[in-house]
């Protein structure tokens, strides 16, 4: 298990309910095992979870478990429904993993701003 992860995001903005119900609305981003974001780290074996939170993120407003897309890659993939992101605002992104029971969380700060739909 790594002592630190860092992660990015493909999509910084996301309107919540202004989008079709559909299995291609996708959350992704990707995990490296270095903070200049060079090596991406392998996931195999490991659950991925993705979570919200604001202010002082000591409180969830969203801890969704995600999919692997290309584990060797280190990429994953939230699909994205119509109850699946928070109320509108801007949320601090962290990305855990998990194995055999131990835990590492991303150590860099990623935003995202989730707005409301028309």
């Amino acid at each position: 298990m790594p002592l630190g992860i860092y992660h990015t995001l493909d999509q910084t903005i996301l309107h919540n309910d202004n989008y079709s119900d559909v299995a291609g609305f996708k959350l992704t981003g990707t995990i490296y095992s270095d903070i200049g974001k060079t090596v991406a780290f392998d996931t195999t074996g490991y659950t991925i979870k993705l979570r919200l939170s604001q202010g002082n993120g000591k409180a969830d407003a969203l801890n969704k478990t995600c999919t692997a897309t290309v584990a060797a890659s280190g990429t994953w993939y939230l699909s994205v429904t119509s109850n699946t992101l928070p109320t509108a605002g801007l949320y601090n992104v962290f990305v855990e993993l998990s194995k055999s029971g131990t835990v590492v969380t991303s150590l860099n700060r990623v935003e995202l701003l989730v707005k409301r739909g028309p």
